[in-house]
């Protein structure tokens, strides 16, 4: 349990520190948000940037691209809260839950690639930064890339880290 807590707090601490320095990334387009609930889709594309959720039965999703030149997906089902931020252009975050489950999926950098699936009642969170690709999901977790962090509380796995240098807790 303490290992899931700091694992949390942890990913956590680096989505919050990460938004603060990204701010609202570096277009100064409006972001597009996204955000639906209870059998409810919303898609939409200005320019390069676009964002989609969709909520079937009791559930709720919100996505949100910053950048104004990349990709927010968030969808949810049976009481899942699904939530994806994109703040930097040529990235991508996807988010899912069901179950009850809570997904945060956020790329804050160039060229990354955030995915973050809840299941179950769990709590599933990646961070992608600059070249770096973060899941979180069925299965547990995977960083790699330029900077990654993800936790899954359904597995109780995290990772986190820069380049070849990653820190985890999967065997």
């Amino acid at each position: 349990m303490a290992v899931r807590t700091v694992a949390a707090g942890f990913v956590g601490a680096c989505a919050v520190g990460t938004m603060s320095l990204v701010g609202t990334g570096g277009a100064s387009a409006a972001p597009l948000v996204c955000d639906a609930a209870n059998n409810g889709q919303v898609n939409r594309v200005v320019g390069a940037g676009s964002c989609g959720a969709r909520a079937q039965g009791v559930a709720t999703a919100h996505a949100e691209d910053r950048s104004g030149a990349g990709t927010a997906v968030a969808s949810s089902l049976t009481y899942g809260r699904a939530n994806a931020l994109n703040t930097a252009p040529g990235s991508t975050a996807l988010a899912g839950a069901r179950s009850g489950g809570t997904s945060y999926s956020f790329s804050v950098g160039p060229g990354g690639l955030s995915v973050a699936q809840a299941r179950t009642g769990g709590t599933s969170v990646s961070v992608a930064g600059i070249g770096g690709a973060a899941y979180s999901g069925e299965g547990g977790v995977r960083c790699s890339g330029g900077a990654a962090a993800a936790y899954d509380s359904t597995t109780g796995t995290f990772c986190f880290g820069t380049g070849r240098t990653y820190f985890t807790n999967v065997r």
